[in-house]
């Protein structure tokens, strides 16, 4: 369905074809039945690889900018500041 590549930033989709979670990684690996590797770079699961299918991932460049937004932003007396 979706030809992801080695090395592409993807975003974990909620639900099959749903809305993409601020979850994002990087595709490591490339498997049978249009699976893919996952090597997770946020969240709670940070660090550990996880296959899931392409139906449930989405490209870099076609999630939302707000989602893809970093949480900390600069406060104007340069402290980093959680939204």
């Amino acid at each position: 369905m979706y030809d992801f590549e080695r090395g592409d930033i993807v975003y974990i989709r909620d639900f099959p074809f749903g809305k993409p979670t601020r979850i994002y990684g990087k595709v490591v690996g490339i498997l049978h039945g249009e699976y893919y590797n996952i090597l997770l770079t946020n969240g709670m699961n940070q660090g550990t690889i996880i296959a899931y299918q392409s139906y449930q991932l989405i490209r870099q460049k076609d999630v939302p900018r707000e989602i893809r937004e970093d949480k900390e932003r600069q406060s104007p007396n340069n402290k980093i500041i959680q939204r």
